[in-house]
């Protein structure tokens, strides 16, 4: 057994969050296994061998969420602990086999190919929006609406409030926890997810096209979701569907800003743009990281874990470890980054990874066909002051050269009463 290396490791602080790369290369590099006492203490999974070896092995380092949260116990994805409970994303196998099969009706590859006329239908609304005044936020009315108004629909949610509620997921994910700013948007959170609650015993009687009314038929382990469970599904579906590709976006648009020959190069061949995704995913990974408990007592890299350890697999590390990608420190456009860790490894893979794709290729598209010139107003772009969950901006502000505005809305396609003009 090795000795045990500490670190004061702290996810969410700022000194992280000001260069998370060098931060990332010199842990997986040095100590890919390592011990924070941060946040009552976890172990910290930074190479990408080593964070493999524990995603394979969910039987041995649970994702299960049991609520209250309690020392010991199962504590789900999220260090810390989270207040709320993700589904089926804190479940373990066998349990978790039956219920991924179930919801992969609504996230399939074909299911996403179907989302993209709605998802362009969102990008072209939102441009159009701003596309005569030559300025436009790309996060604020652009990378953060379209995800959200998508995922949003998909639900079922009312689009009336679709500004509201972006604006908490947003909030949520790059606020500092154990703060009264934390407090209050996690209360924000907290009367969205109401309001899934309050929708779930409308859609049993009367189903719709949307996904509260089928989680609300559908049938696991022989028996229907209960309401909780309903909830419990789309506390992870939602923010999972927003802001992560929000990072993903606006980090992709900030460093096409500052490259341009990585601009012209997409901008003449925009074919290559889902060709390139793997790669931004590698570089600009959204989300950060996810957590596990130790089940029993065991080892990692030599490194004794007692049970009921905590463990953050980061996948942000394990996609800059440079026995699996050389020189990870650079951007390569032409590298098959095709095993980046940033939707996860093993049977927790995100579901929604389809969409999320789909997303980038519309969004990414749209802003290089209609806003080629775009420049980011000097020292106006802000970076989320903690990348503890994820890894993103606050704001990006750019001027182009004006254009006109070509529509989205159709008497075929109509968008919905909320955002019609």
């Amino acid at each position: 057994m090795s000795e045990r290396t500490e670190t004061d490791f702290d996810h969410h602080s700022a000194e992280y969050a000001a260069d998370p790369w060098a931060a990332n290369i010199a842990m997986n590099t040095h100590a890919p296994v390592s011990y924070s006492r941060q946040h009552g203490g976890f172990w910290l999974i930074s190479g990408f061998e080593q964070v493999s070896q524990v995603a394979h092995q969910p039987e041995l380092f649970s994702s299960a969420h049991e609520i209250p949260n309690v020392p010991g116990r199962p504590q789900g994805t999220v260090v810390p602990a989270s207040s709320f409970r993700g589904l089926p994303l804190e479940i373990d196998p066998p349990e978790y086999t039956e219920w991924r099969k179930a919801l992969n009706t609504f996230f399939s590859p074909p299911a996403a190919r179907r989302l993209r006329p709605r998802i362009q239908q969102y990008a072209t609304w939102c441009v159009d929006k701003f596309i005569e005044s030559g300025e436009i936020d790309l996060v604020l009315d652009l990378s953060n609406p379209v995800p959200a108004l998508v995922t949003l629909e998909l639900v079922g949610l009312p689009m009336d409030d679709w500004r509201v509620y972006a604006d908490v997921l947003h909030a949520l994910v790059y606020t500092h926890p154990g703060t009264p700013e934390f407090d209050r948007v996690e209360a924000d959170f907290a009367r969205l997810i109401e309001t899934v609650r309050s929708l779930v015993p409308q859609r049993r009687a009367h189903p719709r096209d949307d996904f509260i009314s089928f989680l609300t038929q559908v049938e696991i382990g022989g028996a229907k979701l209960s309401d909780e469970d309903v909830v419990g599904v789309c506390n992870a579906v939602i923010p999972g569907g927003v802001d992560t590709t929000t990072a993903l976006l606006a980090s992709t648009l900030d460093y096409l800003d500052r490259h341009r020959d990585a601009r012209k190069l997409l901008i003449d061949s925009p074919e290559r743009i889902p060709e390139v995704c793997d790669e931004f995913l590698r570089y600009f990974t959204p989300v950060m990281g996810a957590g596990r408990t130790a089940m029993a007592d065991t080892a990692v890299d030599g490194c004794p874990m007692r049970k009921g350890d905590r463990v953050l697999l980061s996948w942000a590390a394990a996609n800059l470890d440079a026995k699996v990608f050389p020189h990870p420190e650079v951007v390569d456009l032409d590298r098959d980054a095709g095993r980046q860790a940033a939707f996860g490894i093993g049977i927790h893979r995100c579901i929604g990874r389809h969409i999320a794709r789909m997303d980038f290729e519309v969004v990414i598209g749209e802003v290089l066909a209609r806003l080629p010139d775009y420049r980011i107003v000097e020292g106006e772009a802000e970076k989320y002051p903690t990348v503890g969950q994820i890894h993103g901006y606050l704001r990006m502000p750019v001027r182009f050269t004006p254009g006109e505005r070509i529509g989205s809305e159709s008497a075929r396609n109509p968008l919905p009463a909320a955002l019609s003009e």
